[in-house]
């Protein structure tokens, strides 16, 4: 039996052993503000995820997150169950699937955070109201994962920014959930488009806390590219869509099933359909085969603002896209491990290599642009200043409100890692290298979707630093001696090649 954690019922958790199941930090935060009684009875935490796992102190009294094996102790022990999570609901039926006397008459007891329960009222309140013509979208993670400029950004951007050209909005109302909205006061005269913040949810504001939730409840369509937990408590007539980032090499870190936390998602093929529905948990006839919509910028890239960074001088340009290994300070809990060295890159990874390597490109007239993940700690690589390598820092492209696939266009030839951008350039049928000094330990941190990953790279293999400045060479000279093997690999890795994916997207939903 599921029940809500009340006072009344507190006055049965205080005197209880309590097992905390399927936390988040803001939950238990919250708990212990609301009932911190209960809070501190808190013998341990029950968690699925890996990550989750370790001590926690809090508030003077150490809990420690253990796996979900505990839960069986929670019987012997005479302990109560509590749910600290959105999908109370989905944890109860994962409860009772590991042990099913839970079905029975024990009785497991939810939180509900301030926001849900903020939101259960709305969802009352429209519950019987038809939907609009609405679409809403929202990019990036997880609010406590914020950085400025993922919020209005890759695939849903690129959707969005399609609808708009196709005049989509003279019919639907186009919503944005954003950080800060009056920083996209340039559309403010755009029929139909408007930006609300993500944090109305929890306003003390009720008129934004009112516009917030019309649109979340009244939607027919939600689109994002991460963080979906904002859409669970949808109606079954609202059509949730995981736009997600790209069909890439790394695995999901923490598994979940999603199959009930929206209704599809999109892939760029049927082979990524298979790995997608198994590493997130979700059904043949929630794949959507369009290709990812960001891909059709590398089709048609930003001449202007490839003049404006001052990248028209060389006469070819590299790109770096390493993927992130240690996050920003504040988000730790995205870390893979820390590289070590000077420049906090990998091969490159001392200011004598990469000084011999700015010679290499300065006879080749060529240029090396390094574009590092948004979550990246860049507090070694922002000093590094050549005549023809440059770090191309997120914060200027979020300035100039430019897109990383609007570059790309431009690129001669691409480095990358284990990054899904290098499966997107793919599309472009030019010269790519991978960085692979730390393949092992990546995999044994992170993972990878293919049991042998070297299998799936369609490039140059760069182990050393010799082999980096090979692949510059070749690149700079116009060689391409991976071509057939990249070609080979585009056939069964993408199953379109073209600048149609928001089309087929648009259309595979009937919008």
């Amino acid at each position: 039996m599921l029940k809500r954690l009340d006072n009344e019922a507190a006055l049965i958790l205080e005197k209880k052993k309590v097992y905390g199941y399927d936390w988040s930090k803001d939950y238990l935060s919250e708990l212990e503000e609301a009932f911190p009684g209960v809070a501190g009875n808190l013998t341990v935490i029950v968690d699925g995820s890996k990550r989750n796992r370790g001590m926690l102190s809090r508030e003077g009294n150490e809990v420690y997150v253990n796996e979900t094996s505990w839960l069986k102790e929670a019987g012997r022990q005479e302990a109560v169950v509590l749910i600290l999570s959105d999908y109370h609901r989905e944890a109860y039926g994962t409860l009772c699937g590991l042990l099913p006397q839970f079905e029975g008459d024990l009785t497991v007891y939810y939180f509900v955070s301030r926001e849900t329960a903020i939101e259960e009222t709305y969802r009352e309140q429209y519950r019987n109201q038809e939907l609009e013509n609405i679409i809403l979208f929202r990019s990036g993670p997880h609010a406590s994962s914020y950085i400025k400029g993922t919020d209005f950004a890759d695939n849903a951007r690129a959707l969005f920014d399609y609808m708009l050209a196709e005049h989509m909005n003279e019919t639907y109302e186009l919503v944005w959930l954003v950080k800060n909205p009056e920083e996209f006061g340039r559309y403010r005269d755009v029929k139909n488009v408007s930006f609300l913040s993500f944090d109305w949810s929890v306003s003390e504001n009720k008129e934004e806390r009112d516009r917030y939730y019309r649109v979340l409840c009244l939607a027919k369509y939600l689109f994002f590219t991460d963080a979906y937990g904002f859409a669970r408590n949808s109606r079954s007539d609202q059509v949730r869509v995981q736009l997600w980032h790209g069909c890439g090499f790394k695995t999901r870190v923490n598994f979940a099933r999603c199959e009930k936390r929206y209704e599809y998602t999109t892939v760029i093929s049927d082979l990524y359909a298979e790995i997608h529905q198994d590493i997130y948990g979700l059904r043949e006839d929630q794949m959507l085969v369009t290709g990812y919509a960001k891909e059709d910028w590398l089709f048609h890239p930003d001449r202007e603002a490839w003049e404006r960074l001052g990248l028209a001088g060389a006469e070819r340009y590299i790109f770096w896209l390493p993927t992130f290994r240690t996050a920003k300070e504040g988000l730790a809990q995205l870390n893979e491990y820390d590289l070590t060295g000077q420049t906090g890159l990998p091969v490159l990874d001392s200011y004598e290599k990469l000084s011999y390597l700015d010679r290499l490109l300065e006879s080749l007239h060529t240029e090396l642009i390094i574009k590092l993940h948004p979550f990246q700690d860049r507090s070694r690589v922002g000093r590094i200043h050549m005549n023809r390598i440059r770090v191309l820092e997120h914060e200027t492209l979020v300035d100039m409100d430019l897109q990383i696939n609007r570059l790309l266009g431009y690129a001669d030839g691409l480095i990358s890692d284990y990054s899904s951008a290098a499966v997107d350039y793919m599309l472009l049928d030019r010269p790519m290298g991978f960085t692979l000094d730390d393949v092992e330990e990546y995999g044994n941190s992170r993972g990878f979707v293919f049991e042998n990953i070297r299998d799936w790279l369609p490039g140059k293999e760069i182990f050393s630093f010799e082999a980096f400045c090979e692949f510059v060479r070749e690149v700079g000279e116009g060689r391409d001696s991976t071509a057939e093997r990249r070609r080979e690999l585009k056939e069964r890795m993408h199953k379109y090649g073209d600048d149609r994916s928001c089309k087929r997207i648009v259309e595979a939903l009937g919008i």
